[in-house]
């Protein structure tokens, strides 16, 4: 029987429907709240989904009942948690030497260099004087930021040795690195890698700010590169290359960013062994045919996929954009009442009330969307053109009371 982890972010997905051979026969292990829909023959909850403890009790109960054959995660926080069970229980799939390489920033760069991957100064830091040392050592703005982190939580720019006093106590709780802080363009690839050859590369370019234009309450994106742009084979071959360089699994999706500076070097930035968040598996639906987390399942737990099809499909398909409006600091009291002109999957993601201040706008990702959508196009110009109507359109649909007035 297949054993889904499934994060309270990943609540709703149809994974009877993407695994309908299996229907009626799944496990679930999920967080208390969550429904994880049709086709379930037994499922586990617990009351922290971020207690690993907890979750290895429950796959224990799962077990003692039903026969394991396989394991399935689509969120970072269960990537290690399932490479370790398939380990346990000597199932196919990802292992933690693996999982760990693909998770935590420190090794994953430690292994790059190793195999000639271009990747930034970094080094583990676990005090604010290892802070201050990494500064002086490199010039320029720095990044501090979680080792095992994902969706820029956590994450914080250093300009000046006095700023190294706002990360001092989360760096002290362990797990963080520093690393300088690279200009340039910043891209990612999202490539399926089955059996040592990979089986489809998606080169894309981030909007202007990237993941950390939620910082800004700024909308952002990625469209799909041109198979003509000379930035296209180069990234398709750096991500083979990084994958090379890591430790090795019988398949893998992933999802790498890079900076291109202005000298056309490639750097790394970090790579996951995951498909990519919200709102890109709506992009390369578009580009693939279908959900490329549906594709991911299903190779994941050993039923067929026509890859020369998904393969096929990704050559003669057209330009995609992905968008998303971040929330702000406030609550909603007004949402669109019809999708920008020329959208496609226009997604509201909030309802009038939701309020997003406080702790919550404080904790929020880079994947926090209170909108979705994507547009195509033939050419770069007229798909960045779209998107920046779409994007006005779409934020003027929206109507927020600030946090200030919200407290009065």
């Amino acid at each position: 029987m297949i054993l889904i982890l499934i994060s309270p972010r990943n609540a709703g997905l149809p994974f009877a429907r993407w695994l309908g051979e299996e229907r009626g026969r799944l496990l679930a292990v999920t967080a208390d709240g969550v429904d994880p829909g049709p086709g379930f023959l037994a499922v586990e909850r617990v009351a922290d989904y971020t207690d690993d403890t907890a979750v290895h009790d429950a796959v224990r109960r799962l077990r003692a009942h039903h026969d394991v054959t396989r394991v399935l995660a689509l969120a970072e926080v269960d990537v290690e948690r399932a490479a370790g069970l398939r380990e346990e229980l000597g199932l196919p799939g990802q292992r933690p030497e693996s999982a760990r390489a693909y998770r935590d920033k420190v090794l994953m760069k430690e292994y790059a260099r190793a195999g000639g991957i271009r990747v930034p100064a970094f080094a583990p830091v676990h005090d604010e004087a290892e802070v201050l040392a990494f500064m002086a050592a490199h010039p320029g703005p720095v990044v501090v930021k979680p080792r095992d982190g994902s969706g820029s939580t956590g994450v914080a720019v250093l300009h000046r040795p006095e700023d190294a006093r706002a990360v001092a106590e989360r760096v002290r709780s362990g797990g963080h690195e520093a690393e300088e802080f690279v200009t340039g363009r910043f891209c990612h690839v999202d490539a399926l890698h089955v059996g040592g050859e990979f089986v489809v590369s998606v080169p894309s370019v981030y909007t202007d700010g990237g993941c950390l234009s939620h910082w800004t309450d700024s909308g952002n994106g990625s469209w799909t590169l041109e198979a003509g742009d000379p930035l296209h084979a180069r990234l398709v071959e750096e991500t083979r290359r990084l994958v090379t360089a890591l430790p090795p699994a019988p398949a893998l999706f992933v999802h790498a960013e890079f900076f291109v500076t202005e000298a056309e070097e490639i750097i790394l930035c970090e790579i996951a062994g995951r498909v990519g968040g919200t709102p890109i598996p709506a992009m390369l639906n578009a580009v693939l045919g279908l959900d490329p987390r549906e594709l991911w399942s299903r190779i994941e737990c050993g039923l067929p996929v026509d890859l020369e099809a998904v393969a096929d499909r990704a050559r003669s398909a057209p330009l995609v954009a992905n968008f998303g409006l971040p929330p702000r600091n406030g609550r909603i009291t007004r949402v669109p009442g019809q999708p920008p002109a020329g959208t496609q999957d226009f997604t509201v993601l909030a309802r009038a009330g939701d309020d997003w201040g406080g702790a919550r706008y404080r904790d929020r990702k880079s994947g926090d969307f209170v909108a979705t959508w994507l547009v195509t196009a033939r050419t770069e110009g007229e798909l960045l053109a779209r998107v920046a109507k779409s994007e006005a359109e779409a934020e003027a649909g929206f109507g927020w009371e600030s946090a200030a007035e919200v407290s009065r």
